[in-house]
Order: structure tokens, then sequence, then C-alpha cells
């Protein structure tokens, strides 16, 4: 007969009621904090993986926040854009009207003054900021309007012309885990005349004195408009055909950059959808690990319950027996 010493049947009751108590107690944490894994010693497994799921979802996050800001921008650049186009359209219909022999020189003055007007426009729109003060055609340089009218070069001796006070650079967005997107259209191009106002970035100087590449397109269009008016000598009646050359030059840049960035805004649609889907994926794969059922946890709580609480008078029962009752 295998005999069972009292300090034994009590440390094995112990020991079980503890087990059962911690037990109990691991249930009431996942009910209160309503996960699987309290602790990542629960299930080292399942919380490894939760925790990759985690940061994965993070990464998607954080990319759909720069595609965000992208689309921000680029509508605020679509929107600029196409008022340049409208721009330029108007000016070009008034250059052909220019053009006409017929006009009288008062004519050909209001012309000119309403060309002027719709040119200021455009160093407007070329000037234009997104809602973080950024300006939207200057590249990396935020610090100041990238159009501006005066002496480029610090040459006394040089007309007053254009020029461009950005830099060539391209602004870009991760918007995957292997996509860069171009987040804004320069003024300049870094090796020769180019970028959305024909800019030859390699003429810049830092100086002192600094000097600043020519905008060509501002200033074909100016010249133009002095050919126009009857008030600015050498007068031609060549102003209009000028005038309409130098807009059918600036319309088609514009336009070239208004089919990239509607090119991107589209493709920025499509990541989003994508990346809402993948978040969408993840937050199903967490709770899968992590949501506590409630039904299955709170009868196995009643259960654990139950099981402590009849473990708990068992002993204090059989604690109580003893021989002496029995003589």
């Amino acid at each position: 007969m295998l005999r069972i010493a009292t300090s034994q049947y009590y440390d094995r009751n112990i020991f079980q009621m503890q087990r059962n108590q911690s037990d109990l107690l691991k249930t009431q944490q996942q009910v209160a904090s309503g996960r699987k894994i309290v602790l990542p010693s629960d299930d080292p497994v399942r919380a490894a993986r939760s925790l990759e799921l985690q940061q994965s979802q993070s990464v998607n996050r954080q990319f759909l926040e720069n595609i965000g800001y992208a689309q921000d921008v680029l509508r605020l650049t679509d929107s600029r854009l196409t008022q340049m186009s409208h721009t330029l359209q108007y000016m070009r219909d008034k250059f052909v009207q220019a053009g006409s022999s017929a006009l009288a020189p008062s004519d050909r003055a209001a012309l000119a003054q309403d060309l002027r007007s719709q040119l200021q426009n455009l160093v407007a729109l070329a000037n234009s900021q997104d809602g973080q003060g950024n300006y939207l055609f200057g590249g990396f340089r935020n610090d100041r309007a990238p159009i501006a009218f005066g002496d480029h070069d610090n040459n006394a001796l040089t007309p007053d012309r254009y020029y461009y006070r950005g830099d060539e650079n391209i602004k870009q967005m991760r918007v995957g885990m292997e996509r860069l997107i171009d987040a804004n259209v320069p003024g300049s191009a870094p090796s020769a005349p180019g970028g959305l106002f024909n800019a030859d970035q390699s003429t810049y100087v830092p100086g002192p004195p600094t000097t600043y590449p020519l905008a060509e397109f501002f200033n074909q269009l100016s010249d133009a408009i002095d050919a126009v008016d009857p008030a600015v000598p050498p007068n031609n009646l060549q102003g209009g055909a000028l005038g309409v050359q130098a807009v059918d030059a600036f319309l088609a840049r514009v336009q070239e950059y208004t089919a990239k960035v509607g090119s991107q805004l589209a493709e920025l649609d499509a990541l989003t959808m994508m990346g809402r889907a993948l978040d969408t994926d993840y937050a199903q794969a967490r709770s899968r690990i992590e949501d506590l059922d409630y039904h299955e946890a709170l009868a196995r709580l009643s259960q654990q319950q139950m099981v402590l609480q009849a473990a708990q008078q068992s002993f204090v029962k059989v604690s109580n027996l003893s021989l002496f009752n029995y003589l």
C-alpha cells in the first residue's frame, strides 16, 4: 500500500490550487484586456507573429500617409498647371488678334496691357505654394518665390529679365517598398534649358555676386508683348507671331507636365486602394491571433472558478479529518 505523508498531501493540494489560481488569473486578464496573448510568454510563436504583422501594418500605414501627402501636393500642382494652360490659351488668342495689320495703335496698346496682366497672372501661378508654405515649382528651395523679375546677375549693364531662383531638384516620396514617386515639378533642368519654365540650372553661380538662370518662357512672352505694344520701340507687326510661338512652346511644356502629374495621381489612387485593402488584411490577421473569443473565455472562466472553489472546499474538508474524531 502506498502511503502519502501528510506533508505531501498538503504540498500537492496547495500546488494544484496555486496552478488553478494562476489559470484563473490568466483568464481574468484575458477577459479584462480582450486579448488572447497578455504577455509574450503566454504564446511566444503567436506573439512573434503578431509583432511581425503589427510592424508590417505600421509600415503600410506610413506608405498610405506618404501617398496622401503626395496626392495633396500633386492635386494642387495639377490645378495650377490647368490654370496656366487656360491663361496661355487666352494669351494665344490675344496674340493672334495682335497679328492683324488692321489694328489701330490704341487697340494694340490695349492688347499689350491685357497680355501683361495675364503674364503677371502666370508669374503668380508659378509662385504658388502648398498648405505648408512650400513652393510647388521651386525644387528644394522654399525660402523664396522661384520666379522674379529684375537684375539676375548683379550687372547693371544687362537688362532686367525674368529669372528662376529655385533649383532643379525633384522631391520624391516613398509610397511603396520599391516605389518612389515625384511629388513636385521643378522649374529648371540640370544642364540645359528645361523644366517647367525652360531655365538652365547650370548657369547658376552662387556668388557673390549670384547669377540666376533666366526663365526663358517668361522672357519670350515679355519680348513678344513688347513687340505688340506701340509704346515700346522698336515696334513691329511680328509681335503676334512671336507671341503665338512663345505661347505654344510654354503650353507644350505645361501640358507635358500635366500629363505626367495626371498619370502619377492615377497611380496613387490605385496604390491607395491596395494599401487600404492590405491594412484590412493585416487587421484581420492580427485579430485572429490577438482578439479573444469572449464566449469561450467566459465559459472557461466560469469553469475555472468552479474547479478552484471545489478544490478549496475539498482541501478544507479533508485537512480537518483526523482519527481522533472517531475515538
